[in-house]
């Protein structure tokens, strides 16, 4: 065999031998093209549920935000009905004041029915606040008149609170134990706390009761404690993004 023909073979043997190489190379990364397509695939298909379960939970959060709104103005309405009824019989209360003191009774009597079932914010103070007034105006030591002004300012005080956001200071029932804590009030719509030892969670209401529900979840703790510190550098306004605390009855 010529030495040409040798080096033509030569030729052929390498080019075959590359070819067969640049195949397998492309093989191999058509396969991981392949596995990195369907990667992606999983990856997309992943975040169009979570997508859809994203924009599930705040359809429903914002069902339920719909339906606190419509709550608080039935509330306010409600207030307004009270505090107006309460105008009429302070006119009239120059003409007869006998009759004014069942008229301050049945006012207390909402009033206290009302607090008791709203957010358990220093819920003893304000029903004690008007039970003085009413057993006050039964033992005759004060006029109907002085009791129909004090009650009627303290349903201003609670139409206020629907309206007014801030941290205060009052003692809960947390995991059968009393704990001065601090809470932040939202209205009458949310109530979180903190403790001391900076322990997090909110006010829930289940069946009627109200009892507080500590947060465990790692992210919502940071959550409120962020309200927490926006509200004591005096940012009471913007966006926040918080546990589902909404006033609502918990399915059990």
């Amino acid at each position: 065999m010529s030495k040409k023909t040798i080096s033509i073979a030569l030729s052929m043997a390498l080019t075959t031998t590359a070819l067969l190489a640049n195949s397998e190379n492309m093989a191999e990364s058509l396969m991981k093209l392949r596995s990195q397509v369907e990667q992606l695939d999983t990856r997309i298909s992943d975040e169009k549920d979570s997508y859809k379960a994203n924009m599930k939970s705040l359809t429903m959060q914002k069902i339920e935000l719909e339906a606190m709104v419509s709550r608080e103005e039935l509330k306010i309405k409600q207030i307004e009905k009270e505090l107006t009824q309460i105008k009429i019989a302070v006119k009239n209360s120059s003409v007869n004041s006998q009759n004014l003191t069942p008229i301050v009774n049945k006012a207390i009597e909402n009033l206290i029915l009302y607090i008791k079932t709203s957010l358990p914010f220093k819920t003893n103070d304000r029903i004690e606040a008007v039970t003085t007034v009413q057993n006050q105006l039964n033992a005759g030591t004060i006029t109907p008149q002085k009791a129909l002004s004090i009650v009627y300012n303290a349903y201003a005080d609670e139409m206020r609170m629907t309206k007014e956001n801030g941290i205060f200071k009052q003692t809960i029932e947390l995991n059968g134990k009393n704990k001065l804590v601090e809470v932040a009030r939202l209205g009458t719509a949310m109530m979180f706390f903190k403790s001391p030892s900076d322990n997090v969670g909110y006010a829930t209401n289940s069946n009627g009761v109200w009892s507080y529900k500590e947060e465990l979840n790692q992210e919502k703790q940071t959550q409120i404690l962020n309200l927490f510190d926006a509200f004591k550098k005096q940012i009471r306004t913007g966006y926040f993004t918080l546990p589902n605390a909404l006033v609502l009855s918990e399915a059990k």
